[in-house]
């Protein structure tokens, strides 16, 4: 059985609306830790911009460009996630 084509602008759709909330909701550590804030700032800085190619592109009409733009900002967040130099401020882990 086969399944239906995916609609990547959909999903890229969902994947900026979910990305932008975490963002959102991301705290950076900036205390307690040997990387320096500027360079924590700079990563975020950097998820930012590729969030706004990523919306950028599906605006264009290139969803698959826009995918790979959110991926990536996405790869960005979860890694200053898990250096713990960054948290979903709801989460109990909190910094």
């Amino acid at each position: 059985m086969s399944r239906p084509e995916e609609d990547s602008a959909v999903r890229a759709r969902k994947y900026i609306t979910a990305l932008s909330g975490a963002l959102r909701k991301t705290r950076t550590r900036t205390s307690d830790t040997s990387v320096a804030g500027v360079n924590i700032r700079k990563v975020i800085d950097a998820t930012q911009r590729y969030l706004r190619d990523a919306e950028h592109y599906l605006h264009e009409g290139r969803p698959s460009t826009s995918l790979a733009s959110v991926a990536y900002a996405e790869g960005l967040l979860d890694a200053l996630i898990f250096l713990e130099l960054a948290t979903d401020e709801t989460s109990p882990e909190a910094i």
